[in-house]
């Protein structure tokens, strides 16, 4: 399971990268082009097609690559089978009915929950996403569960070179109509994207029904060796129920977010115009930075449920011990420099991607919540993997109440402003991921918390904090992208020496990545 779970891990994490580097190429320009209100826009639209797209999935992608990677530890091929098609009719159903739904009331959701008409054009072209992107879902779930994580990684990669283009296309013709229509068309790019994306995995699984049946086993449909289709029917939903919940926390907070943080900041005397750029630079642009360190997470999260699930099923606790300790180790020592980075690097970043230096402050003040945002994903899908998905749910219930206090009673305080909004997002991983780590610790045999993998981490990241203004402020003679990038690239440097110095992590261990 480790190396297993460790090499779909690396190969996810290569996509992700790739992805996330695609969307900083297309948020530089785009964002340059329509300005901080033009995101704003773009933002506004899409924490309600998040929502909409999380009621629609329901959870069932995890839920598929749970039951598929459970029912082949135990030799059942044919009910992964059957759960997987099952799963692809309940998807296309649901992405259907909620594009219509969609469609049917972006005006209204426009006018009387995001107070701006302008908000109409995105959410009207973003509403056929939800139908292509749910399809997409059940075969990546398919796929995970398998433990063949390319076909996921190769679609993604797919679906950003797509939307990528879509943008441009949107940014240079449309942006002369107006800037509503410019972010309309950029939230097209999802519809364009997830189509590509579909296409590849749809091709990618025609080859793999051919060339991956097992030994005596034939593909016949029908009923699962060790359960009937009503079973697995019910395990399906009483699985991703609970996953459904957890993903519209966040996107339904999101949307909170987008109501409260404008009004509130307007209560403190900004205008609206005013308000949505501050909101923009808040969302838009801290935001798409600071969780930029989650590509590694999500990926060890997305390996870790199937590979947890196995182990689980087959009653091995050493493997489950083991999986879940190397992912939180791993963890811990890629996503606290980034937080440490970000913080000291901020507005030089800000300035240097977004040619906006005015959203470096919100950026250093929100950069801690991507340590523990970056934590609250790992531990999770180790809870998923054990079955236990509902607990972090409730997690993140609790934290994103800390969070809409914060963002209601401090943002409108002239000396916070929108900087309390990033404090209330900080708490509310910070309160999330321990949660998830003491539950953790009361159901993994011999697993002690992330604190023991601290220290290391800590002090090389403590090192290279020092370090890095440093070396900005002597290579800022040379210009601030030069500086920016150098810095980065000295302080990673600096991180992995010390890190390997203070015993982190065995040269040996990084081969088993490869």
């Amino acid at each position: 399971m480790r190396d297993s779970f460790l090499r779909g891990a690396f190969i996810l994490t290569v996509a992700g990268i790739i992805v996330k580097l695609l969307g900083v190429f297309y948020r530089i320009p785009f964002t340059r082009m329509v300005g901080s209100e033009g995101i704003g826009l773009y933002q506004m639209a899409y924490p309600i097609y998040a929502t909409i797209l999380a009621l629609s999935t329901s959870g069932l992608p995890v839920a598929i690559s749970y039951l598929v990677a459970e029912k082949r530890a135990r030799g059942d091929f044919s009910g992964a089978r059957v759960t997987f098609f099952l799963s692809l009719g309940i998807l296309f159903i649901l992405g259907m009915t909620f594009s219509v739904v969609l469609f049917r009331s972006a005006y209204y959701l426009a006018v009387n929950l995001l107070g701006d008409t302008r908000a109409y054009y995105p959410l009207f072209t973003v509403a056929p996403a939800i139908l292509v992107v749910s399809v997409a879902s059940a075969f990546r779930g398919y796929f995970q569960g398998c433990q063949v994580m390319w076909p996921t990684a190769v679609s993604q990669v797919a679906e950003q070179v797509v939307r990528v283009a879509t943008v441009f296309w949107a940014g240079i013709c449309l942006l002369p109509k107006g800037v509503e229509f410019a972010a309309a068309g950029a939230t097209f790019g999802a519809v364009t994207g997830g189509f590509s994306g579909l296409l590849v995995l749809v091709a990618v699984f025609l080859w793999f029904e051919k060339t991956s049946r097992p030994p005596g086993h034939s593909w016949k449909p029908g009923i699962s060796i060790s359960e009937d289709f009503v079973q697995i029917l019910r395990r399906l939903f009483s699985y991703a129920l609970p996953i459904s919940a957890g993903s519209l926390v966040m996107p339904v907070v999101q949307a909170i977010d987008t109501m409260i943080i404008p009004h509130r900041l307007q209560d403190a005397g900004c205008s609206v115009s005013e308000a949505t750029s501050l909101f923009g630079q808040f969302s838009g642009m801290a935001g798409s930075l600071v969780f930029l360190p989650v590509v590694f997470t999500a990926a060890l999260a997305t390996s870790l449920v199937p590979s947890i699930a196995a182990a689980y099923a087959r009653k091995d606790q050493m493997q489950v011990r083991r999986g879940v300790s190397t992912s939180v180790r791993i963890t811990v020592a890629l996503v606290l420099p980034a937080a440490v980075g970000i913080a000291l690097l901020a507005t030089p970043m800000t300035t240097f991607l977004f040619a906006d230096p005015g959203a470096g402050e919100v950026t250093s003040w929100l950069a801690p919540a991507a340590f523990f945002s970056g934590l609250y994903q790992t531990t999770s899908g180790a809870l998923q993997g054990l079955g236990c998905t509902w607990i972090p749910v409730i997690n993140l219930v609790v934290g994103c109440l800390v969070k809409i206090f914060c963002n209601y009673y401090l943002t409108v305080f002239p000396v916070l402003g929108v900087k309390g909004a990033a404090v209330g997002s900080v708490f509310c991983f910070l309160v999330a991921s321990l949660l998830n780590d003491f539950s953790l610790r009361l159901r993994v045999w011999g697993y002690s918390g992330f604190f023991p993998y601290l220290s290391p981490s800590l002090l090389a990241a403590t090192i290279m904090g020092v370090m890095l203004p440093q070396v900005y402020g002597f290579l800022k003679l040379y210009g601030n992208g030069v500086a920016t990038c150098a810095s980065i690239f000295v302080g990673a440097c600096v991180y992995f020496l010390f890190f390997l110095g203070f015993g982190g992590v065995k040269l040996s261990s990084l081969r088993k990545l490869f």
